[in-house]
């Protein structure tokens, strides 16, 4: 089998519906064996229920994998990786909706470089982009790159792919990243170091992401990452921190500290006058399609306000 989808899902069954149904219509031609593979990760919405009815209509080949109970982004990954069959697993989303041609255009990379993974991006359904976070959230990583290398710091599981057997060697994903943030980076971080997995860009076709987030829970998301995991992917790849520009937030072990700039911004965050800066990227003007105005600029004061969040979190976990 060449390729393994692998989904992790919890408490979103409509949504995983339209991903199922958007990877029914993937136009890959007869010959190349492919698989859904779904880990039901404890959900009470009925989503059990749906997987078993979808599996049973056949249309695509899809392995639902019961862990007993929720276990989290990082362990479900693992679990669903470990029952594929297939030579690269392709890591999605369950708010993910595939156009026709995802799927091929990743075979065609990886089949062209069989020792390497793939990182793909996606963009928010439009009738969802009601602020101007979403031309932010749509403008990170892969998405400002031409087709060709990716750092592993792009690494998003919402659209990437990795040879199978590389993925199991490095040990999957680090199940102590338990709550947001970090574990898909970190596992691509230990592919480039340990097994010399090269990524490579892809640029389209782009999927559409149909979750809605607002700016406060995408927020709270970077705050709850820098509480938890920040500290730990400190810990295991200090080389890494200044890479990903985290050392203007967080202390490296063994590393020299904070130079001019990253003092002063410490200082900015942990003053209290950081605390301005989600008020003032919620009230940023904008034109047609909630596009910020001095988009350039916005994009910027949203960098600052992550690495505020990041740093609240991690002052939150010192003073606790």
């Amino acid at each position: 089998m060449k390729l393994s989808v692998v989904i992790p899902t919890f408490n979103k069954v409509a949504l995983l519906e339209q991903t199922l149904a958007a990877l029914a219509r993937q136009d890959i031609e007869a010959g190349n064996s492919w698989e859904i593979v779904v880990v039901n990760d404890g959900s009470t919405d009925g989503t059990g229920d749906f997987l078993k009815t979808r599996a049973e209509s056949g249309g695509i080949n899809l392995v639902v994998v019961d862990p007993p109970g929720n276990v989290g982004r990082a362990r479900a990954r693992n679990l669903g990786a470990r029952s594929a069959a297939g030579t690269w697993i392709l890591f999605l989303d369950d708010d993910i909706v595939a156009p026709p041609g995802l799927l091929r255009a990743h075979l065609d990379i990886l089949e062209a470089h069989p020792d390497c993974g793939t990182i793909g991006y996606a963009v928010t359904e439009p009738s969802l982009v009601d602020g101007p976070h979403f031309h932010y959230l749509d403008s990170r990583g892969v998405a400002r790159l031409d087709p060709g290398q990716a750092p592993g710091r792009f690494f998003v599981t919402q659209n990437a792919a990795v040879p199978r057997r590389a993925f199991l060697d490095a040990g999957g994903f680090d199940e102590e990243f338990s709550t947001y943030g970090f574990e898909d980076m970190e596992v691509a971080f230990r592919l480039e170091d340990k097994a010399g997995v090269k990524f490579l860009s892809l640029v389209s076709p782009v999927p559409v992401h149909v979750h809605h987030h607002t700016l406060d829970q995408y927020l709270d998301k970077k705050i709850e990452a820098g509480r938890y995991s920040l500290p730990h992917l400190a810990r295991i790849h200090p080389s890494r921190i200044r890479e990903m520009k985290l050392h203007y937030v967080v202390d490296v072990p063994g590393e020299p500290g904070p130079g001019l700039k990253a003092r002063l911004l410490r200082g900015f965050f942990d003053s209290g006058l950081g605390d301005m800066l989600p008020g003032i990227v919620s009230a940023w003007p904008t034109g047609g399609g909630h596009k910020p105005w001095l988009a350039g600029f916005y994009f910027q004061v949203m960098n600052l306000t992550v690495l505020r969040c990041f740093r609240k979190g991690l002052k939150e976990t010192s003073s606790s």
